[in-house]
């Protein structure tokens, strides 16, 4: 995976309303953002939906008894 370039970055900060940022926190932003792609480059992404344990959730389970 390539590391998101300056450019890149400037294009997202903008989308998210920080294009007025100061240049030595641009390149702290960039810094953690290579980190966060880092991170994000080891989640597993081959799991089927069913594995995610919100859609095995049971109410009733926890219901009480009268």
């Amino acid at each position: 995976m390539a590391e998101t370039t300056e450019e890149e970055l400037k294009v997202l900060a903008a989308k998210a309303g920080l294009s007025d940022l100061p240049a030595e926190y641009k390149a702290e932003l960039l810094s953690a953002y290579r980190h966060l792609e880092v991170m994000i480059a080891r989640i597993c992404r081959d799991r089927p939906q069913a594995d995610e344990p919100a859609h095995v959730f049971d109410a009733a389970t926890f219901a009480r008894k009268a």
